[in-house]
């Protein structure tokens, strides 16, 4: 039997008509269940109720599908015993079944080889949806795949669910247009996640890392387990990362006060400053707890990571495991508590504004060893802090904080873990507590190449423009124009142009050396010496910017100036923030290659831009519009064919 509506491509040629009966239906041939389905779920979707799938019989040799019913969504009626049960905890459920007999079934015929309807019942004993409505109706509600790749994009960068939906929605002009509500995309993202995922979130993670590894091979990830084998601590620094570490390792700044994962472990992010005065990750780190062993095995992992090179000093916020473990790996390196957590330490523990203050002068003034240990104890008697606990406790780690004794340590130009905190701000950007392991990974790896696009901008900047001259040493000024990057160049001309209020008191010069007793413009009671090695052109300061920060000091350039020198020299010029501190590199480490592999998601978003581009013109233009929605029907129908040759539906697209 045959009818108007049969065809062996139902979604192409069938048209569900409104106010069907059963005799335009009766005997049309469907090739397939799914055909037979997607035509009355089209038809309700016209008419306005939802479909809901009722009995279904398989051959008993065959497995073959031989009978499919559907029924309306309001089919049959609820129990009332649920509703009368008193002890029911959760209020019930609003009463949706009015009895409606509408259905629609299939049986196979061996003969024909396709489905035939052989029942059809239109009549329904309910309200029918508007077209407004029936985007609500849950039958009607699917997120399909293009739709699904679409919001992975979108998501992977950070955008929120209400936020792409919106956008989708002003796709199709409106909402009432989606076929899907905000709860099924997120169910369906979920579920989604859940399948990359699989049933071991860490063993997908390990796995991430060493496919990650096969296109960067320079890529370290360590990881330990705990006596139920399951993930405890996790180390990982890729190859820039190493690489960075080689060139800009003399000074690292960490701490753990940054957790927002699904299993709340801490993660510690290992950080330094570049030669633009940026702050660059070293490695990241999730560990089980902050204890000595965890952040001993962090830092051991770490060393042997970056060629067992140990940085000159490191900057904490004071935790005690983090400073045993320091002692302990870092051997010989210098340990600096964070100013910030100190200053915030006082006033918690002293309550008193007026000590914090001069507490606070005491740890960043520059001074003498004699000059801390006298004003120290005119401030703890003069607020009366001898027998305070606070006090002798904080002064017996004074070598970690007092800028007295930690004057000639080279910190960069760090004295807080202010580029920890700053970092931890920016990842709060791109990861939520309730990310799992695996996503967070992924979040954090995309927030860092967000991070180092900054450095791309500030080579830029300095490789393709000149800064002007605006000092009175403008011989000096240039050659540092040629020298340094040029955040780092507006630090050196800051001290150019102080340079000014540098005041010569004495000069002592001998065959081959110069002394110079120099002081400052409202200073006059503070004086530095100043010592210039004629021979070898070698200067040096007891301010000690050039040791600490490893920049020269307005007093250094006095003395060039009163010398006549038109060049710094090159005792006054650390490598490190020049121009060329990313061209020597003692690691062997190099930048990974950029993956010539062209993944699923890069085209995907190229087709998506170039689509964009092509929708822009052709919505200009009715005729064109329909030229191109025919069109576009038509590749949809031919790559999903093909999709279907390729065996592609089962190939996960990784956003």
């Amino acid at each position: 039997m045959s009818s108007p509506h049969s065809s062996s491509n139902i979604g192409i040629s069938i048209t569900p008509k409104v106010g069907l009966q059963a005799s335009d239906v009766l005997g049309s041939h469907f090739d397939s269940v799914e055909d037979a389905e997607l035509w009355y779920n089209n038809y309700a979707r016209m008419l306005g109720f939802g479909v809901r799938k009722d009995d279904m019989r398989r051959g008993k040799k065959s497995g073959r599908i031989t009978i499919r019913h559907w029924v309306c969504h309001f089919e049959g009626v609820k129990d009332e015993r649920q509703s009368q049960n008193c002890s029911r905890v959760q209020e019930p459920r609003p009463i949706t079944r009015t009895g409606c007999r509408a259905s629609f079934r299939v049986n196979y015929d061996d003969s024909l080889g396709k489905y035939i309807a052989k029942e059809f019942r239109p009549e329904h004993n309910h309200h029918l949806a508007s077209t407004n409505e029936v985007h609500l109706i849950r039958s009607h509600r699917k997120v399909t795949d293009a739709e699904l790749a679409q919001a992975k994009a979108l998501k992977h960068i950070g955008v929120k669910t209400c936020q792409f939906m919106d956008y989708m929605a002003d796709q199709v002009e409106g909402p009432q247009n989606l076929r899907f509500t905000r709860k099924d995309m997120q169910n369906t993202l979920d579920a989604s996640t859940r399948a990359e995922v699989g049933d071991s979130d860490s063993d997908t993670t390990i796995a991430y890392f060493a496919a990650k590894s096969e296109h960067d091979p320079g890529l370290c990830f360590e990881y330990t387990l705990d006596d139920e084998n399951r993930l405890r601590n996790l180390f990982w620094a890729d190859c820039v990362a190493r690489y960075d570490y080689q060139c800009f390792g003399d000074v690292l700044a960490f701490n753990a006060t940054y957790k927002t994962n699904a299993y709340h472990k801490p993660l510690v992010t290992l950080v330094g400053t570049n030669h633009h005065f940026r702050t660059m990750v070293f490695d990241f780190a999730l560990l089980a707890d902050e204890t000595i062993d965890s952040y001993t095995w962090l830092l051991q992992t770490f060393l042997s990571t970056m060629g067992n090179r140990k940085p000159m000093s490191v900057i904490t916020d004071g935790d005690k495991a983090m400073s045993k473990a320091i002692k302990t790996v870092f051997t010989g390196c210098i340990h600096r508590f964070c100013c910030w957590h100190l200053e915030r330490n006082a006033q918690a523990n002293l309550k008193n504004e007026d000590f914090t203050r001069k507490f606070r002068d005491l740890m960043l003034t520059p001074m003498t060893v004699a000059e801390f240990e006298t004003q120290w104890s005119a401030v703890v008697a003069e607020f009366a802090l001898e027998h305070h606990a606070w006090v002798p406790k904080m002064y017996s780690k004074r070598c970690n904080w007092a800028e007295a004794y930690l004057r000639g340590t080279f910190f960069a130009g760090m004295r807080s873990t202010q580029r920890c905190e700053s970092m931890n701000t920016y990842l709060s950007r791109f990861v939520q507590q309730k990310l799992k392991l695996y996503e967070f990974v992924r979040q954090i790896d995309r927030a860092l190449r967000n991070i180092r696009t900054t450095e791309t901008s500030d080579e830029f900047k300095t490789k393709y423009s000149t800064p002007v001259l605006r000092t009175h040493l403008q011989s000096l000024e240039k050659h540092a124009a040629q020298l340094f990057p040029l955040r780092v160049f507006s630090k050196v001309i800051d001290e150019m142009l102080r340079e000014g209020a540098v005041i010569e008191v004495k000069t002592v010069k001998a065959v081959d050396t110069a002394l110079y007793i120099v002081t400052e413009f409202g200073t006059p009671t503070t004086y530095w010496n100043v010592i210039h090695n004629l021979q070898e052109n070698h200067i040096q300061c007891s301010y000690q910017m050039m040791e600490s920060v490893g920049l020269p000091c307005r007093h250094m350039f006095h003395v060039l100036k009163v010398e006549q020198i038109a060049k710094i020299p090159d005792n006054m010029v650390l490598r490190r923030w020049t121009k060329k501190a990313k061209e020597h590199n003692t690691c062997g480490t190099t930048k990974p290659e950029v993956d010539t592999d062209v993944s699923e998601v890069a085209r995907f978003s190229a087709l998506s831009a170039a689509c964009n581009k092509m929708c822009y013109n052709v919505a200009k233009n009715v005729e064109a519009y329909a030229n191109a929605l025919v069109e576009i029907n038509r590749l949809t129908l031919t790559y999903e064919q093909q999709s279907k040759r390729d065996d592609l539906p089962n190939k996960k697209l990784r956003m």
